[in-house]
Parts: C-alpha cells; structure tokens; sequence
C-alpha cells in the first residue's frame, strides 16, 4: 500500500461525478468485483478490532469519531504509511479528502472509507459541528466509496444524509439538492429497487428542468437516469423514450465527440436489440 504522504495529487474536496456508464447487457465480470470489494467491506465491519483493519463506518447522529485520535486503528503517533494520516498540523479535512480520493482512483476502498471518514470528523471540529454544503460532499464522498465497492445499500444511506443537509440549505429547488436526488435514485436502482429510484430520478429532472432549462448537459443526465431504471426493468419503450430525450439535448448542448453521447448512443442501442430479443 503506497504512502499517503507523498500522494499529494490536486483535486476538488468532493467526489467528481462519474461519468454516464455504458450499458453492457453482460456485466458478470464488473459486477463480481464491485461484490469482492463489497464483501471485504462487510468483512471489515465483522472483524474485532485487534485485527487491525476498520470498523464500522456508519456514523451516527451523535458523532463519537473524533479527530483527536489520528486513526482508528492507528497508534496515537500516526505512521507514516496510516492511510488517512498527512503531515501534522498541515492535515484539514480538505487534505485528507482529496487522500481519500486517490485511494478511490486507486480501487483502495478500505483505505478511502477510513481517509473520508476521518475527513468528516475533522471538518465537524472545523465547522463546529454546524453543518453545511461542505459537510454534504463529504457525506457523498463516503457514499461514493461504498458505490463503487457495490455496496448501494449503505451509499443511499450517506447520500440521503446529504439530501437531508442540502434540503435544510438550500430548499427542494436547488441544482445542489437535485444532485443529491440522482445519487440516491442511483443507489437505489444498483439495489434493484427501481420504483424509489424513478421517483428521486423524476425529481431530480423537474428541479435541473425548471432551474437549467431542458437543453443542459445535466438535464439530458437525469434523463437518461430514468431511461437507465427503465432499461433495468426491461420496460425497453419507456428506456427508449427517455433515452433519445437524453440525445436530443446532447446532440444539441454536447461537442459532437463528448462521451456522454456516445453512452447515449450506445444506451440506446442495446434497448433497441434487447426490445427485439424480447418479442421472439
């Protein structure tokens, strides 16, 4: 595992957002890993903690993390190889986050977990535990690691706390909260659960369509969020619909050679000849 100190990449506090992913109607292989990382997280939360290796990361409403300890399964002297410890009193929850997101890039979702969560405690002693549009992105940050580890039943969990902080922020008609409405619409429809992820994916599209307008790059991306749930249930029609409302606005908003379109193009593809399939 490789020194966090020296891994001082730049990036943005937050979880960049993932591109549209590509529809493959066979995914065994990607979807096994996203399981073998699930199940070393869920393996992590069963081990005592001589073992060495983190706990259970669901932070409660009474946060009892404290920064104050340099990591949880760390010496009170952070090592130089903890993988959520930096440089002394040069650590913010800034520092450690964009640490937490190198291990992401990485596929190291065992050393992200322990890097973002270490990150939100030093932004609650930061903030005095008041809570803001930073403290939003890094519940997200921690919803994103264990969306990419595939395990989207806890990813919802930390992107409705962070629906909750934008919600008492900003409103229900902020771009912000409609974000926040995507990433658990798709928490919810990795989980099978397509009729939760419908409704926080068409709220999402309301709010992008009354605030951007419907020729945005971000409203073609709530659409194509509700064809992707569609597509999911085998309701190819109604994937196909939103699916070339996706493209009508890329083609239209997008540089003729953006991926986005070409995700589109291909979403739409493999609708097209799975709706085929299904009628012989």
């Amino acid at each position: 595992m490789g020194n966090c100190i020296s891994e001082r990449k730049e990036s943005s506090t937050s979880t960049s957002k993932p591109p549209l992913e590509k529809h493959k109607p066979v995914a065994k292989k990607s979807r096994a890993k996203r399981q073998r990382q699930s199940s070393k997280l869920s393996a992590m939360l069963d081990t005592p903690r001589s073992m060495k290796v983190s706990q259970d990361v669901s932070i409660p409403e009474n946060e009892v993390y404290s920064p104050d300890h340099d990591c949880p399964d760390c010496p009170p002297s952070p090592l130089p190889d903890c993988p959520c410890s930096l440089d002394g009193e040069n650590e913010t929850s800034e520092s450690v986050s964009k640490v937490g997101m190198l291990h992401v890039e990485n596929g190291n979702y065992i050393d992200a977990l322990d890097c973002h969560r270490r990150a939100l405690a030093l932004h609650k002693k930061e903030s005095d535990g008041l809570q803001n549009e930073h403290t939003a992105k890094h519940y997200d940050n921690l919803g994103a690691v264990y969306h990419g580890s595939g395990a989207a039943n806890r990813a919802a969990s930390y992107y409705h706390k962070a629906l909750a902080i934008r919600i008492n922020l900003h409103g229900e008609d902020h771009v912000s909260t409609a974000e926040s409405y995507d990433k658990v619409g798709t928490a919810y429809s990795e989980q099978g659960d397509y009729e939760r992820a419908l409704n926080f994916h068409h709220k999402a599209k309301h709010v992008n369509k009354k605030l951007l307008g419907r020729y945005h790059k971000v409203t073609a991306k709530s659409f194509w969020n509700i064809g992707d749930v569609h597509y999911r249930k085998g309701e190819y029609d109604n994937a196909l619909l939103y699916f070339n409302k996706a493209k009508e606005v890329q083609d239209r908003v997008l540089e003729e050679n953006h991926p986005d379109r070409e995700v589109t193009q291909k979403s739409i593809d493999d609708a097209t000849k799975s709706k085929l399939e299904s009628k012989k």
